[in-house]
């Protein structure tokens, strides 16, 4: 659970999270095209930030690895 907790995929975990249960919520209450579809668009956006964020922070703590 430390590991989780410490994770730097830990937005797109979130992300993902919400998209399977709001899909889930909007299923059982109604199909709900336009909210599943919502929520697919912003679990996308936030793997897409997070991504960019894991590569930026890999490349920035290899470039101080290699000045020194």
């Amino acid at each position: 659970m430390e590991r989780l907790n410490n994770s730097r995929w830990k937005m797109s975990m979130a992300g993902f999270t919400a998209f399977v249960l709001a899909s889930i919520f909007f299923l059982i209450t109604g199909p709900n095209l336009a909210g599943i579809l919502g929520f697919s668009i912003s679990a996308i956006v936030l793997f897409i930030l997070n991504v960019s964020y894991v590569f930026y922070t890999n490349t920035k703590s290899g470039n101080k690895k290699n000045q020194k």
